[in-house]
């Protein structure tokens, strides 16, 4: 099935991860870092364990050249206790999610991966990470599906929600609707 609509979730996945490439991460050198211009942006000297921001397609370039490493790597332990949440509400309530958790996410995981060449413990640390995401992604697929199939969904959803969520459940909520019209005729 193809969506072929500029609002596709493809297109609005696209859009956030553009979003997600532009938006600023903390990063702390390795090394002293001379004056460097990565694809236009600057970057002034910077001391060894200095920290500072950069835009997230910068610091994937830093980190792969060895010259810094990500200041956040909390992100583990962020979804093993979000996953915690999920499970003790019921079916039909969801935790708030930070917005950018799923962008951090891929981030860590995307470097990881970069760096898995043989190396046992970076191996089993990412599996252990992305076996983690798997388990939150399906949990929360789970009741946002269910929440869309409601006749009134809660009116907070969006506050609880990611923006990537939020295209899964109007999707899904839009399908769910004509599917029901179609079937029998009501609207809802």
């Amino acid at each position: 099935m193809s969506f072929g609509t500029e609002n596709s979730i493809a297109s609005m996945m696209n859009d956030l991860q553009v979003e997600s490439e532009l938006s600023l991460v903390k990063v702390i050198a390795i090394d002293d870092i001379d004056e460097i211009e990565i694809g236009g942006f600057k970057i002034e000297y910077k001391e060894t364990d200095s920290k500072f921001d950069v835009p997230r397609w910068v610091a994937c370039i830093l980190v792969e050249k060895n010259l810094v490493k990500l200041a956040d790597v909390g992100i583990e332990i962020e979804v093993i206790n979000s996953i915690s949440k999920e499970k003790m509400l019921g079916v039909h309530k969801l935790s708030e999610l930070k917005p950018n958790l799923y962008k951090k996410i891929n981030f860590l995981l995307k470097n990881l991966r970069s760096k898995l060449d043989n190396d046992r413990k970076l191996s089993l640390e990412y599996d252990k990470i992305s076996t983690s995401v798997y388990d939150l992604i399906n949990i929360r697929i789970n009741k946002i599906i269910s929440l869309a199939s409601l006749p009134f969904p809660p009116d907070d959803i969006q506050k609880l929600i990611t923006p990537e969520e939020y295209l899964l459940f109007d999707t899904v909520r839009s399908n769910i609707h004509e599917w029901r019209k179609l079937m029998i005729g009501d609207e809802f």
